[in-house]
């Protein structure tokens, strides 16, 4: 017995042997839990684009909406022809890849395409506007409109049905992974047991473990927010480039009857829509040098009054049937700052303002000093930001839940926290003050430098 017990001490293997087949059992539990969790997930997650229910839904408040335009007493022409446009692209959506698929197997892609035959043979660009043309269209949009709901609730239905079977495959599933987690806590009790009476040393490797599981689960946090983003930018593109696609398909529809007016319209929407586009991007490469430690400010003297001037007659340039008014105190409005990451908050403070004031009212621009700071206020006259929504606005991913914000509909949730933490990084702020019906001041503010100072490199 003695002899027996010195060879066991001495002996790793025998030291170990105990416990690796309960350590088997436990590593093999967590891998398919895992396994389970993340099949179920990939389950879980419906892509936006992938949607059909929302894509013929569009389609039908694009049909209804050309409808009501071919309705009014004082038609314009140029309205129905943008929601024609519209209408038949989303018809055209709905017969193009995963979507068209879709609607064969429940049935209704012959229907569809006999929608978008029927539209097309309508198009006012080849017709001509007229009074027959357009009873032709509310006709159409009549016949049209319940087509499409009927479509809408065989998808509705599918849609259903499906959830119904997956939902029962996650029961099912969730039974498998409970039973798992139950068989690796039995596991890991019986392994606690053994490193205990074996080895107290393996403790500081539990608690290693311990950190490398808070560590995961932070990461599925990161990873999580990011997804939210991606789907927010996402949705950002979509109008954009919906507006870029319509715009194209209308010019190419016109052929050698293209005239210059018809060139410089589409030439606007598209450049309106590339802007969007680039100052989205321009967020998305501010936030991700931000997070990633990689933004660095490279001040300078800025005279404030100047900057300002310049970021207005740009807005005023792509608004302009807009009101923008700039005032400036009297004194040195010489700031210290970066002039790229301050035109991109002032930027930002003032599309809110156009994009949140009703649009025959003015945008207020102020630039003054006081104390030792520069500052910038960008006044509107909106409806005022709800009381419950201040806490949060300068969250990320944060939008308000008010009517005018649910109006413009189009907002990321960045621009205010990206303009906090930009103006942050030099050594400035922004503060607001809102009145429910009235309207809202956003003040920017940096710290003041006197003319003549040392100018770094811009």
């Amino acid at each position: 017995m003695t002899d027996q017990g010195a060879v066991n001490t001495h002996n790793p293997w025998a030291l170990y042997a105990p416990f690796l087949p309960v350590l088997l059992v436990f590593l093999g539990s967590l891998v398919f839990v895992l396994a389970k969790s993340s099949a179920l997930e990939r389950d879980m997650r419906i892509a936006a684009t992938q949607n059909m229910l929302w894509v013929v839904t569009q389609t039908q408040m694009e049909v209804l909406s050309l409808t009501l335009a071919v309705a009014q007493p004082d038609r314009d022409d140029m309205q129905i022809s943008q929601r024609f446009d519209l209408a038949l692209s989303r018809l055209n959506l709905l017969m193009d890849g995963p979507q068209a698929r879709y609607l064969e197997e429940i049935g209704h892609l012959a229907a569809v395409q006999d929608m978008s035959g029927a539209l097309l043979s309508l198009d006012p660009l080849e017709l001509g506007h007229s009074p027959d043309l357009h009873a032709a269209l509310f006709d159409l949009g009549q016949d049209l409109h319940p087509q499409i709901n009927r479509i809408a609730n065989d998808v509705m239905t599918r849609d259903w049905d499906k959830s119904a079977a997956r939902l029962d495959a996650y029961r099912a599933t969730q039974r498998l992974i409970i039973a798992a987690v139950s068989f690796a806590f039995l596991a890991a009790l019986a392994i606690s047991w053994l490193l205990l009476r074996n080895q107290r040393r393996l403790h500081m490797t539990a608690l290693e473990h311990m950190r490398a599981a808070n560590l995961l689960e932070q990461e599925r946090d990161v990873s999580a927010m990011y997804r939210d983003f991606a789907a927010i930018v996402s949705h950002q593109m979509r109008t954009p480039l919906s507006l870029i696609d319509s715009s194209m398909h209308r010019l190419a529809r016109m052929g050698d009857d293209v005239a210059a007016r018809d060139v410089e319209e589409r030439r606007k929407i598209v450049g309106d829509a590339v802007g969007r586009l680039t100052r989205l991007v321009d967020t998305v490469l501010l936030l991700a040098k931000l997070d990633n430690d990689q933004l660095q400010a490279r001040f300078a003297p800025l005279e404030m009054d100047h900057v300002v001037q310049s970021i207005m007659e740009e807005a005023q340039s792509r608004h302009p049937h807009r009101t923008l008014r700039l005032s400036c105190s009297g004194g040195s409005l010489v700031a210290r700052g970066d002039r790229h990451l301050v035109g991109h908050i002032i930027d930002n403070l003032l599309s809110n303002a156009l994009k949140y004031s009703p649009p025959d009212s003015p945008i207020e621009l102020r630039v003054f000093t006081q104390g030792q700071d520069v500052a910038c206020a960008v006044t509107d006259q909106g409806q005022g930001i709800a009381a419950q929504d201040r806490p949060y606005l300068f969250n990320r991913y944060f939008r308000g839940a008010c009517e005018e914000v649910r109006a413009a509909g189009q907002g990321t949730g960045l621009g205010l926290a990206l303009a906090q933490e930009l103006a942050q990084l030099q050594g400035g702020r922004i503060s607001f003050e809102t009145w429910a019906g009235k309207g809202s001041v956003f003040t920017f503010w940096l710290p003041a430098m006197k003319k003549g100072g040392d100018h770094a490199s811009d």
